[in-house]
Parts: C-alpha cells; structure tokens; sequence
C-alpha cells in the first residue's frame, strides 16, 4: 500500500499531479501515445477548438462570460441577451481564445507532462477562477466541468475517425481521457480552495 501525504495533496501541485496520474494509471504509455500520434491528431485541433466554441455558444451560461463587462459591471436581461445576440464566433476577442485554446492543444499533444506542464495545466485553472485580482475571469464550475466533457467526447470522436488500428486507436483514447481527468482536476481544485477559505 503506498502511503500519500493527504496535505502534501493540497499544498504541492507536482505531488498532487502524480498521485492523480497514478491513481489513473497515466503514465509514459500513453505520453508516447499521444505523441507518436501528434502528426494525426494536430491537423484535428481546430474541428476540436470549433466543437468547444459551437457548444459554448448554444447557451447564454456559457456564451455570456465571452462578452466584456461595461464599467465592470455584468449585463442583465434585455441588455445582456442583446450583447450576446451581437458577439459572434467570428469577432476578434472570439478568434484570440480560439486560437488559446488551439495552443492548449498543440501543447497537449506536442510537450513533455513535466512539471513546466503541469503548472500549465493549473494555470487552465486558476485563470478561469477569479480568486485573485489578476482574474478578470470568473467561469462557474459546472461550465468548465461540461466544457471538458464537451471535449473530451469530440476528441474521442475524431480520434475514431482516423481509422487507426483498434489497440492503437484504444491506447490513444484512453491517454486522452486520463489527460482530461488530470486536467478536471486541476481546474477543480482551484474551485474548491475557494470554497473552503
């Protein structure tokens, strides 16, 4: 039985990183997965950055944290429903976070899982919550937790869609899914830190 520091959980985001990726089974498998694919799965990332922003902009919830806020002050009703019916996918403050997202991607599938990864992969965290003044994001948790459903089933889909072998095709859903997980993780506990203090 391996002993883990509960605190340490909390307090070293490294440790965290690796008990999750243990506890999950995500190891150097399926980092070479992910990478030897890299050549078939980057020309997918803009249908993958496309799926995002095609759900995110079928709902207000998700929808309305693209809109700046007036004076620092959201909108609501009538106003706000007429921002979102004007801000399209196709405006540039849209196109600059598709092309984050697309970024995200790229590392994803390109980077070593180290530890300048893993403070990449809280970063995705911390920035959507606003528990600090350098947020000006303040994304609810049940719409980062879609989000990563969201694309956690189109990656699967496209993946599928390359006609890979079934035990390569497998492997590579699977790391996939463990990179989501990993990834759910660490914009959770940016979430229930917050809620805590």
């Amino acid at each position: 039985m391996k002993n883990i520091d509960e605190r340490r959980l909390e307090s070293d985001i490294e440790y965290r990183f690796a008990y999750v990726a243990d506890y999950i089974g995500f190891g150097d498998d399926d980092v070479r997965a992910i990478h030897e694919a890299a050549p078939l799965t980057l020309p997918l990332v803009p249908k993958i950055v496309d799926a995002a922003y095609e759900a995110f902009h079928r709902y207000d919830a998700t929808w309305r944290h693209f809109l700046s806020r007036q004076q620092g002050k959201p909108d609501f009703g009538a106003a706000l429903e007429r921002r979102l019916k004007e801000l399209t996918p196709d405006q540039a403050m849209v196109k600059t976070r598709k092309h984050s997202l697309g970024r995200y991607f790229h590392r994803l599938m390109t980077e070593p899982y180290d530890a300048a990864m893993i403070q990449y992969m809280d970063a995705m965290g911390r920035i959507h919550k606003a528990e600090s003044h350098r947020s000006r994001l303040d994304i609810p948790l049940v719409h980062m937790n879609a989000f990563l459903g969201q694309v956690t089933d189109a990656v699967t889909g496209l993946i599928h869609g390359l006609e890979l072998d079934p035990k390569r095709e497998l492997a590579l859903v699977r790391a996939y899914t463990k990179v989501m997980w990993l990834q759910n993780d660490l914009v959770a506990r940016h979430y229930l830190r917050l809620a805590e203090s």
